[in-house]
């Protein structure tokens, strides 16, 4: 199929070259000059005017009182590297500056091309501007062992813990950004897990989960505020799985690294033979020389990293009030799969006119406990947000996120008799609506229709049946050109498709 496409682009190419000087040789014969034509100022047909205007949307919101903090324009793409030899261990650190593809499939990092020697020396550097320790948990200590050392009551126990981990894994939905061993990561945003165990010590990885931020604070993954516990049972998941340990025949690997091994990372490359190291960089200590290697590779690009000339401004992290709508939106990394007036991410759907479109109590209550609305893998992670956080969310939503255009208010106290819903299902089975969306049943296409009356406010039912492509342009759902009398017999119907519980 790509070799067809293929061929076709080039015999358009090949036309294209043919034609181009037959049409200047006959404006040559009619007396017109190839300079008029080349000068002539291009006018925009008002066709393709409309089309790009109905394609592209509306860009009319109201303004923010906040600063939207979007994931995907930062400065730097990887983390601030100052702690890196207390998260990873020496032998995978050395394996993935050598060939990052080798270690992580989807990664993103360049091969530099280093001698071992150099990779020594840059491991050297490291280690010299790292912390002396980083926090340390206590862990039981039949997790440290092997499966076939412990007894029987020690694996079931580690079992248990990590059933449950696997439970915080699904409700976070932690597979929608990462991929493992290739399968998953529909948002493309985290690095492959396949190989998780050989990589990280339990302690980093603790910290890590609890707080993304703290080490790097322009990641794209968002605090998911678990308890300590639930952090600890979804630790011993990764840790124990065997999707997140190499395949067999990979090599073994390390569970854990200790405390003295990760200290000791940069004493022990100082053994390494210095003649190893390129004849371009200066003489002195191996630390030294790890530093220029950072530097003429240009590690800074993408990295912090303490002690190291940057060419780039570094991002100084900032501080939102802990009550503020801005810090739970930042919190929570939201605009990874959403959009916000133009900004985020395509994942998911656009939040910039939703106090327009959602009702109040569904709002704060999907927040809370997010309910399955769309199809397939689109579907939002549980983020343990409080109530509190919840009511303040959607306060700040209905004030900001709306569009004036929407009939809000229009059908917000309507109450339809049983004779109109019934004549809206006809004209809901008519239009063929269950092809995509399912209420009792029907297809997967679009989200689920079983309780939108609950959901999406009565007005906006209303215009989005008029024209489904006011608020979501490039949708695939047809525009029916439904009359008045059409469009608000389905909206009096949708309005009744409810939770029976309430």
């Amino acid at each position: 199929m790509k070799n067809k496409k293929m061929k076709i682009i080039n015999l358009m190419i090949r036309n294209f070259l043919l034609i181009v000087p037959l049409v200047l040789l006959v404006f040559s014969f009619s007396g017109i000059t190839t300079t008029s034509i080349i000068a002539e100022t291009h006018k925009e047909q008002q066709y393709y005017l409309e089309i790009e205007e109905q394609y592209n949307g509306k860009e009319e919101f109201r303004e923010l009182p906040i600063e939207l903090e979007n994931p995907y324009k930062r400065s730097k793409n990887g983390p601030d590297l100052k702690n890196v030899v207390h998260k990873a261990n020496k032998e995978w650190l050395k394996k993935w500056i050598d060939n990052p593809e080798s270690m992580i499939p989807n990664a993103r990092m360049p091969r530099l091309m280093l001698s071992e020697s150099d990779i020594d020396a840059v491991l050297a550097y490291l280690s010299s501007i790292a912390d002396s320790d980083i926090p340390r948990q206590k862990w039981d200590e039949y997790l440290m062992k092997n499966e076939d050392d412990m007894t029987d009551d020690e694996y079931d126990n580690m079992s248990e813990l990590s059933d449950k981990g696997k439970a915080v894994w699904g409700r976070a939905r932690c597979n929608l950004c990462h991929p493992v061993k290739g399968k998953g990561g529909a948002v493309d945003v985290g690095p492959d897990l396949g190989r998780l165990v050989e990589k990280v010590n339990r302690d980093w990885l603790f910290l890590w989960i609890k707080e993304p931020k703290s080490y790097f604070h322009s990641t794209q993954m968002p605090r998911y505020r678990f308890s300590d516990q639930e952090v600890r049972q979804l630790v011993e998941f990764l840790m124990q799985s065997y999707d997140f340990k190499p395949e067999e025949d990979d090599g073994e690997s390390d569970q854990d690294v200790s405390g003295d091994e990760l200290e000791n990372v940069g004493t022990e490359v100082e053994t390494v033979e210095k003649t190893s190291v390129s004849s371009l960089l200066p003489e002195g200590s191996l630390i030294e020389k790890g530093k220029r290697i950072i530097e003429l590779n240009r590690c800074f690009i993408c990295h912090n990293i303490e002690g190291v000339s940057d060419l780039l401004p570094i991002e100084v992290a900032k501080d939102e009030p802990e009550e503020s709508f801005a810090n739970l939106l930042n919190d929570v990394r939201c605009m990874t799969c959403h959009t916000i007036q133009g900004e985020g991410g395509l994942f998911a759907p656009e939040l910039t006119h939703e106090g327009s479109k959602l009702k109040r109590e569904w709002i704060k209550g999907f927040l809370q406990k997010p309910d399955i609305i769309r199809p397939l893998l689109k579907q939002m992670p549980k983020f343990n947000i409080t109530e509190d956080e919840a009511e303040k969310a959607v306060t700040f939503i209905e004030e900001y996120f709306i569009n004036e255009d929407i009939p809000v208010e229009k059908y917000a106290d309507s109450k339809p008799s049983e004779e109109e819903i019934a004549k809206g299902k006809e004209f809901y089975d008519v239009k063929g609506c269950r092809s995509c969306h399912a209420i009792s049943e029907g297809g997967i296409v679009g989200p689920t229709l079983k309780r939108v009356g609950d959901r999406l406010e009565n007005g906006f039912i209303f215009y989005h049946l008029k024209n489904p492509h006011l608020e979501i342009p490039d949708g695939i759902e047809p525009n029916y050109q439904l009359s008045d009398e059409e469009a608000l017999a389905i909206t009096h119907y949708l309005m009744s498709c409810k939770d029976a519980e309430k």
